[in-house]
């Protein structure tokens, strides 16, 4: 089966916001010599926030003059530093302007903007050096930030949830929950960074909860997961936000074997009597993890690596099908991650899939994005 396209047509690949009129000549002329089309000048700050958290393709480059972006500077930066972030961010200012050590500042010069254009992105972040120490104060300083990562219901486009995700915002650059999420379980910190992430999700979306009316999913390991008092300090660390058991969802990211699956059993028992759902997450082709979809579960996810074969991989599609008769049968939801491409849309909306999750949709954004990606989604096309 051929690759299928992507959800929508490529966006522009540099996008400009500035009125400085040498900042915008000098992106026209740095593309140029790259042989690319001018340019598409934005006009505002909100107008570029929406650009780069709109579902779909991003733009290459976005070329900023900061203060042409006004309020909605803050929130550009937050988008763009993002680990996950696919729009690269490309300063030029002929003002001094105090910028982040891992932003680009440049002139309004076309020579260096071009080779600006061509670099590669690269993010390597760096741990601080005694990294669980480090990490530990950071928690205590508030450098715990979350992205919010939309889901939607594949059969009428409704926004149904937003994931939350750990990012960790030292004085350099952003870490990504890859880099210090195990550094944090391997440390015993696990708990204090689930409550940080909580707190702080929490407290980000519950203003946003009567326009948008989204529900909070939280990823958990098997070992917090499993813990007695689980429900009780979750609800102490949303106790201030209006967001109760209801309206959140919780992840099991455990990949591994579980040891004690009656533990796992009693502890699905007790959260689904407090109100919560749990949804076993990442699971993938042939995965041992199956077996546990016979416990209370309210539904579970499928490993981007799982979505990403299905247009290609008639055992993956044999394998999706069979997995959503059983959670027909067992009153469980399916949301399928890492959905990228038109094809991935209409594929698992004829397997029967409940919800969607990816990039193509919409990319793990700070909470002041979240009403630009859903006017965003409500006028995007259909896959």
């Amino acid at each position: 089966m051929n690759r299928p396209d992507r959800l929508a047509a490529p966006r522009d690949r540099l996008v400009v916001l500035a009125r400085d009129p040498a900042v915008i000549a000098a992106a026209n002329a740095a593309s140029h010599r790259l042989g690319r089309p001018p340019a598409t000048v934005l006009q505002s700050g909100r107008e570029a926030l929406a650009r780069v958290a709109a579902p779909g393709e991003a733009p290459h480059h976005l070329v900023c003059d900061p203060p042409a972006a006004g309020p909605s500077w803050p929130h550009l930066l937050d988008v763009l530093r993002d680990p996950s972030a696919r729009t690269r961010l490309l300063v030029v200012s002929s003002a001094p302007w105090a910028m982040p050590a891992d932003v680009v500042a440049l002139p309004a010069d076309p020579l260096q903007l071009a080779a600006a254009l061509l670099a590669p992105r690269t993010h390597a972040p760096v741990l601080p050096a005694a990294a669980a120490a480090a990490l530990e104060a950071g928690m205590a300083r508030g450098e715990i930030a979350v992205r919010f990562q939309p889901v939607v219901r594949i059969a009428d486009r409704q926004p149904v949830m937003v994931e939350a995700l750990a990012r960790w915002h030292p004085p350099h650059s952003p870490i990504g929950p890859d880099v210090f999420v195990p550094l944090a379980e391997r440390a015993g910190l696990a708990r204090a960074l689930s409550i940080a992430v909580a707190s702080r999700a929490g407290a980000e979306l519950a203003p946003l909860r009567r326009s948008l009316g989204l529900g909070l999913s939280l990823n958990l390991p098997l070992a917090l997961l499993v813990q007695p008092d689980l429900a009780a300090w979750l609800g102490r660390a949303l106790a201030r936000t209006g967001l109760g058991a209801s309206s959140l969802t919780l992840e099991l990211t455990e990949t591994t074997a579980v040891r004690d699956v009656a533990v796992l059993h009693r502890a699905l028992l007790r959260l689904n009597a407090a109100g919560y759902r749990v949804l076993l997450d990442d699971l993938v082709l042939d995965d041992g993890r199956e077996r546990l979809l016979s416990l209370p579960f309210a539904g579970f996810k499928l490993d981007r690596s799982l979505v990403q074969r299905l247009p290609d991989d008639a055992h993956a599609r044999h394998a999706v099908r069979r997995l959503i008769r059983l959670a027909e049968r067992r009153r469980q939801s399916v949301v399928a991650e890492g959905v990228s491409a038109r094809g991935h849309w209409s594929l698992l909306r004829g397997l029967g899939v409940h919800h969607a999750q990816g990039f193509a949709i919409g990319r793990p954004l700070p909470a002041a994005a979240l009403t630009a990606w859903s006017a965003g989604w409500r006028g995007y096309p259909p896959g």
